[in-house]
């Protein structure tokens, strides 16, 4: 059996409505009903999390400042599927001023903003990457980009 391919790495980035809700996107392949954070898995070739702000415009249409690290997660590779393991890397995008305009591109086909408790009911197995990214945003903490797993870990200063 040939290796499995080399971990990749996804970035993304938490974007804030005045009323505090995230906005979530859907992907047309993704399964119904379940939305993730805007972003982008780099190629090699790319600079990594500096190429995030260009694909949220590319997502979304808007323009954000690309910020702190908010939440880091590992995701083993899984032999069976040929999946890679993959490190997410999730960064604070900035506020959304109330009724801007979401123009999707990039293979999205719908969005959403979510209260918080409301991140679990449609996010699938990415809410609990972004539930930690946004108790981390409203504490003001710190997550080391060393850390492998913050939300599995649960590590932030704050």
């Amino acid at each position: 059996m040939p290796p499995l391919p080399p971990p990749r790495t996804v970035y993304s980035g938490v974007l804030l409505n005045p009323r505090d809700e995230v906005l979530v996107v859907h992907h047309k392949d993704a399964p119904g009903g379940v939305y993730d954070l805007p972003g982008v898995t780099p190629d090699a070739d790319d600079n990594g999390w500096i190429g995030l702000a260009a694909a949220i415009k590319t997502a979304t249409g808007l323009e954000v400042n690309v910020g702190r690290l908010l939440a880091t997660e590992w995701a083993p590779a899984d032999p069976q599927t040929r999946t890679p393991a993959y490190r997410h890397r999730v960064r604070y995008c900035g506020r959304v001023p109330q009724h801007r305009r979401i123009i999707l591109g990039g293979g999205l086909d719908h969005y959403r903003w979510l209260a918080a408790d409301a991140v679990a009911e449609h996010c699938g197995l990415a809410a609990r990457r972004i539930q930690h990214a946004l108790k981390v945003q409203r504490s003001g903490g710190k997550v080391d980009p060393r850390n492998l797993s913050s939300v599995t870990s649960g590590v932030a200063e704050v």
